[in-house]
């Protein structure tokens, strides 16, 4: 079993998805850090690496369709270390918070997303 944790080239889960640097896959053993492709590569990225979940803080709608879709669960609305949410998933303790996106807005690659409410 494996999840991936999203984050910004530092030690703590990003607060916006879609705007990840990169990731850290752990699989209870192993913590390997992974730079992101670009935007909108991060899914496809999970997949190829066989990850059963990603944790987050905020997530659009987007996002969370195309990681279910490949069978990737979500934990969103988190906040803190990544090694200590990591920590928390193996031991059965990770608490899901409430921080989707929901504000609608274009980014420079064209697209239009449901983001905000992100710290």
């Amino acid at each position: 079993m494996k999840i991936a944790i999203v984050c910004n080239n530092d030690s703590r889960i990003s607060q916006h998805f879609g705007k990840s640097k990169g990731f850290y896959v752990y699989d209870g053993t192993n913590k390997i850090y992974y730079e992101s492709k670009g935007h909108g590569e991060i899914p496809n990225m999970l997949a190829e690496l066989e990850v059963d979940f990603v944790a987050c803080g905020g997530i659009g709608d987007c996002a969370l369709k195309n990681l279910q879709e490949k069978n990737i669960k979500v934990f969103h609305g988190l906040e803190g270390l990544c090694d200590d949410i990591a920590e928390g998933f193996f031991k059965g303790i990770l608490i899901e918070g409430n921080q989707n996106c929901h504000k609608e807005h274009s980014h420079s690659t064209g697209h239009t997303c449901k983001c905000g409410g992100h710290k």
